[in-house]
């Protein structure tokens, strides 16, 4: 831990001698033999000034634009920058911190695949115990209207262009007994916000939760907790019919 000239605030700790004091001693040592370059003399005085100029105003600066490309570590002001380019919008009340790992998040969606395992490790971690599974639909399941009848694959429906479930992916969810409804609503917000990130514009996802007032309908293809029943509590916020 060092105090003094060489170590102004803030604070930082470590070995090795500081950059600070090393162009401060090449300065001092350019000034050559002939002039007193001792601690406290006017010449030292002058040369840490200049030192500090060097240091804070060439290399900090660089060290602080570097930053800039690392999501965790970059000023608030940009921090707004690349959530305008990258299209979020934070909540009011969201820390530094949250926002920096949304951030983090958007911007590990380049070069990185999208695959199943990925997105299970991700909801995994951003949902816990109110997570159970990623689910999709199969073609012969899906919904695909197509805008006119010379297609030879799809259902032409007068009104609708183009529409399809093909790339529509099914998060279900739970209720731990020890959770309430709010922090379940509050982790089902979260869904989209975390794989949103992660996958092409054209996939959409929607999460739902198995019923409690009926049988389970496991559907090849489709939701494994499939099931629709009237009077049960949070049928229409929670659960899907196939």
């Amino acid at each position: 831990m060092g105090y003094g000239g060489y170590h102004p605030y803030p604070r930082r700790f470590g070995g090795g001698k500081p950059p600070l004091q090393t162009i401060h001693e090449s300065l001092n040592a350019q000034r050559g033999d002939g002039v007193d370059t001792s601690k406290g003399t006017e010449v030292w005085i002058e040369n840490m000034a200049f030192a500090r100029a060097l240091y804070y105003s060439g290399w900090e600066s660089n060290r602080r634009l570097s930053y800039q490309w690392d999501p965790m570590r970059l000023t608030p002001v940009m921090l707004r920058r690349w959530e305008a380019i990258f299209g979020i919008v934070p909540h009011p009340d969201a820390s530094l911190v949250s926002r920096r790992r949304a951030l983090q998040r958007r911007w590990r969606r380049f070069g990185r695949r999208a695959n199943h395992a990925r997105l299970v490790t991700e909801l995994q971690a951003g949902l816990g115990d109110f997570f159970l599974g990623v689910e999709y639909i199969s073609l012969a399941n899906a919904n695909v209207h197509v805008p006119d009848p010379s297609y030879p694959w799809g259902t032409y429906v007068e009104g609708i262009t183009w529409y399809s479930t093909v790339a529509h992916i099914l998060v279900l969810m739970q209720k731990p007994a020890y959770a309430s409804w709010a922090e379940f609503y509050e982790k089902a917000a979260l869904v989209v916000q975390i794989v949103d990130p992660l996958l092409a514009s054209w996939v959409t996802v929607d999460w739902y939760r198995g019923s409690t007032c009926g049988a389970h309908i496991n559907v090849a293809g489709g939701p494994s907790r499939a099931g629709f029943y009237l009077d049960c509590p949070h049928n229409l916020d929670n659960q899907v019919f196939d």
